[in-house]
């Protein structure tokens, strides 16, 4: 009898599942997504553009030759498939208290010009979740590319140089200050988006200030229907190390602080939605729009000084289901200003400008609610071309124009 009781036990604890804090433990789970993504682009003259023409700034300004033709009124073609993306989704076992969960993305861009074709980096942070906040680390979206408020245009480069595009290292603590809205606060460096200056664009400049990136953003409206939201931040560079005056080189002291202003906004209306957006900022170069800096002449020791050039934008972009879940027709508008340096600029020129100002408009369609969607789009941009004067604003200006059409074929996973 007493050997039948320890058989039964004995089949009770292998056959009945006894709760444990080994059976209730979360497990690592990936999940794997993406796009392929293939286009054809014609653009109807010459741009200023990257990654094969592929990431439209504006028209090239016009180049005239003996005969006095426009060497730049030239159509250019082009197919490519660098956007084709594949994505991992990670969660994780919770870790102080906070659910966990983490982020790798890549596509074939590559980090610069010389690298297209090979594979990048796009997205690699973690996230840890509490009732309340958020703390997000490693690289994402910088803090001015608002994930809740950004145009839905075909052309890759998130309608450049109108809104600011721009992956970054950073340490990102959000807060809901309500259900409705959040608070947050991040430090960021530079990668791929550099700033420029006397050896090119490089991210030194801001690692050698020792400083990072200082961000500030609120939203509200996060549940309803109508979300506004702003953006502010401030960096910190270090043109150069050293300097020279006649034959002997001294340590640097110099450096140039710049700000920037975003403020942006999302309405919804039955089944559109209309998305709009100023920013207002000095130096917004690694965010691959115009402006930059200066040298603005030397200090008591002869070492350079510098001076910020002042970029203003402002941006508009309305899609509309109305016609069916298959068919979504979109409108993207879009201005951008120089303002010029605040103060006259003596010496040499980091920035990406030569224009006084550009606008674009671009209306698109989007066919097919399944995996597979047909993307087309009209770009027309004009971009006014002058001299610029000591304080970097554009006189006797010239518009220049080009039309961009795009169709994509993206298949999604």
């Amino acid at each position: 009898m007493k050997n039948q009781i320890l058989i039964l036990l004995f089949l009770l604890l292998v056959l009945v599942p006894i709760k444990s804090n080994a059976q209730e433990e979360e497990k690592v789970t990936v999940k794997i997504s993406g796009h392929v993504w293939t286009e054809s682009i014609f653009d109807t003259r010459q741009t200023v553009s990257t990654r094969d023409g592929d990431v439209l700034l504006f028209p090239a300004n016009e180049v005239l030759d003996a005969n006095g033709e426009d060497i730049n009124a030239k159509s250019n073609f082009n197919m490519l498939n660098i956007h084709s993306r594949a994505r991992l989704k990670i969660t994780a076992p919770s870790f102080l208290n906070a659910k966990v969960s983490g982020l790798i993305e890549g596509d074939f861009v590559g980090s610069s010009q010389d690298h297209i074709g090979l594979l990048r980096l796009r997205h690699a942070m973690v996230k840890l979740n509490w009732e309340k906040s958020e703390l997000l680390a490693g690289q994402y979206w910088h803090p001015m590319f608002t994930t809740d408020v950004y145009p839905q245009v075909v052309s890759w480069g998130a309608a450049v140089p109108y809104f600011p595009l721009e992956r970054s290292a950073q340490i990102r603590y959000s807060y809901g200050v309500s259900a409705n809205s959040k608070f947050s606060i991040a430090v960021s460096t530079q990668l791929d988006f550099k700033s420029t200056g006397p050896k090119g664009a490089s991210a030194d400049y801001m690692r050698n200030s020792s400083v990072p990136e200082l961000n500030a953003t609120y939203v509200l409206g996060l549940k309803s229907n109508f979300l506004i939201g702003a953006n502010v931040g401030y960096k910190t560079l270090k043109p150069q190390l050293s300097y020279t005056v006649g034959t002997s080189t001294y340590k640097s002291e110099e450096s140039i602080g710049s700000y920037h202003l975003n403020l942006f906004s999302k309405i919804k209306i039955d089944k559109a939605a209309i998305r709009l957006g100023a920013l207002y900022g000095q130096n917004l170069y690694e965010f691959v729009m115009l402006g930059g800096y200066g040298v603005s002449g030397t200090n008591s020791e002869g070492e350079d000084t510098y001076t910020n050039i002042t970029t203003g934008s402002y941006w508009l972009d309305v899609d509309s289901g109305l016609f069916g879940e298959k068919i979504t027709l979109g409108l993207f508008a879009g201005y951008t200003k120089n303002y010029g340096s605040d103060d006259p600029i003596m010496g040499p020129i980091y920035a990406r400008g030569g224009i006084d100002n550009s606008y674009r408009i671009s209306p698109r369609i989007v066919y097919g609610a399944g995996n597979v969607k047909f993307r087309f789009e009209v770009s027309h941009d004009t971009a006014a071309y002058g001299t610029p004067d000591a304080n970097y604003k554009v006189q006797n200006t010239n518009n220049v124009s080009n039309t961009r059409f795009v169709f994509a074929t993206t298949l999604h996973f």
